[in-house]
């Protein structure tokens, strides 16, 4: 009996698009993706910088709206997973979509079959990449990628990206945090646990050679020839109507109240603050945790001692705090 070789993925390399567009496209993908559709991988970069929530999380609370707005910031809500991230031109974008019956059954192996070919290409780029937890991908401990996921209709949706380059501040100044103490151990946190292409490498390497690899390590992972294609004319009026619902300010809304006192850098590292009360006043302590380690404490307003102080954060985390 002869097995009938799978089906060719279809490439859509796009170069620069829009920033809503750059959201919309995997979107519009997805809610056209019947049996026949062809399986999708996109690659394309955002044209101007915007800010993108994950699907659980409300903007109003994990950024500084106002601000986004008065710096020309759109902000914007996917309908997959994954944290609030800063997208720019210095990144370059990869976006698989597939059938979820040609896609694997558990999330962390969906995450391997489609994030192990950017870990391979950036092998191939020289640096020792792995993928951590669940879809995180790091070179030598830190994050040099951001990447999310998760089901819309009858596909399976993986995102990611390669960093060129991260202005940390610009991160650092849009989060809605409850202190500039914590913004700053955030902020510090980036600079310390994320890297990227440009400080990783002694030379950039081109779009055009990165393109060429995860093509190529796709190929491999895949089993499956990866063809160039184009939008079909009803994908492209869904990307229109993607376009129209994600402008839509219910869909980056949500409410306006300060986030809780806990933010994830990466996987290994968060930023947490606690109020205790000290002697008849109120004590703040902010730290940045990395593996469960306090990596940088701040205390204010009530005199307590550092001891005393990293106690009470060991203690607080012992109790569920990541």
């Amino acid at each position: 009996m002869t097995v009938a070789p799978a089906p060719p993925v279809r490439l859509l390399d796009l170069g620069p698009v829009s920033p809503l567009r750059s959201q919309a496209l995997y979107h519009a993908l997805a809610e056209s993706m019947g049996e026949d559709s062809p399986d999708t991988i996109v690659l394309c970069r955002p044209s101007a910088p915007y800010f993108c929530v994950g699907h659980h999380q409300s903007p109003g609370e994990e950024l500084d709206l106002d601000w986004c707005r008065d710096n020309g910031y759109p902000v914007f809500r996917r309908r997959i997973g994954g944290g609030t991230v800063f997208l720019d031109p210095s990144q370059l974008f990869y976006q698989c979509v597939f059938n979820r019956r040609r896609a694997p059954l558990m999330v962390d192996a969906i995450y391997r079959r489609f994030l192990m070919p950017a870990v391979e290409t950036l092998r191939a780029l020289g640096l020792p990449a792995a993928l951590e937890g669940v879809n995180e991908i790091e070179v030598g401990g830190r994050r040099i990628a951001g990447t999310g996921g998760g089901q819309i209709g009858e596909a399976v949706v993986v995102v990611g990206n390669f960093l060129f380059d991260f202005p940390a501040a610009v991160m650092g100044r849009a989060w809605r945090v409850p202190s500039n103490d914590f913004r700053r151990l955030a902020e510090d946190g980036l600079r310390l646990h994320m890297a990227t292409l440009n400080s990783a490498l002694a030379g950039r390497p081109s779009d055009a050679r990165i393109r060429a690899e995860l093509v190529t390590r796709y190929e491999a992972g895949l089993g499956r020839s990866l063809v160039p294609g184009s939008l079909g004319a009803a994908e492209e009026a869904q990307v229109l109507e993607q376009e129209e619902r994600l402008f839509l300010p219910g869909e980056a809304g949500g409410g306006v109240r300060l986030r809780g006192a806990a933010l994830k850098v990466t996987h290994r590292v968060w930023v947490h603050e606690w109020t205790w009360p000290v002697g008849g006043a109120d004590a703040r302590v902010t730290a940045r945790v990395a593996d469960r380690r306090i990596e940088d404490l701040v205390i204010s307003g009530a005199a307590l001692a550092r001891d005393d102080a990293e106690r009470r954060v060991l203690e607080a985390l012992r109790h569920g705090a990541a």
